[in-house]
């Protein structure tokens, strides 16, 4: 029978460019797991910690960005890992980068792109990371939206 675990989290961030929301992907180094392939943000949930905390770890440790304005994205990536048998449910995050900061990555990923949602969606390889960043934009990302209901300290 297959587990259930939620020790993961996945977190996104975002800047506005001429009206619009873009979003930062990363692309893995070729001889890793899933290589040469462009993800969002993803992280591990340490004992003790909470899931916010867990995505503004993962946001410090993969991007070098810090002080960014948090939000829930009001979605749980759900997805199945057919090697451990497990159902796996991410709470998703959004993080908005108000200033420009340079981006300093882990050596786990070997480049980043700033991308619109078409873009990122075209990029993203999973169908529930293109969800999210589709989410984010109508929620959280547009400028018109009630965003403040999502906002966390």
């Amino acid at each position: 029978m297959a587990s259930i675990t939620t020790d993961i989290v996945d977190a996104y961030v975002f800047r506005h460019r001429h009206g619009r929301a873009q979003f930062l992907l990363l692309r893995r180094r070729s001889g890793l797991p899933l290589g040469d392939t462009w993800h969002g943000i993803h992280g591990r949930v340490s004992e003790g910690e909470t899931s916010l905390e867990a995505a503004r770890r993962a946001v410090r440790i993969q991007t070098g960005l810090l002080h960014l304005d948090a939000f829930s994205a009001d979605y749980i990536n759900q997805f199945f890992d057919h090697a451990t048998d497990t159902i796996v449910l991410a709470p998703v995050f959004a993080f908005h980068l108000v200033e420009d900061m340079p981006i300093t990555l882990d050596a786990e990923f070997d480049d980043y792109a700033w991308c619109d949602r078409d873009e990122a969606t075209g990029r993203l390889i999973f169908a529930g990371q293109r969800w999210a960043v589709r989410h984010i934009d109508d929620i959280v990302a547009n400028p018109v939206a009630d965003s403040d209901f999502y906002r966390l300290p």
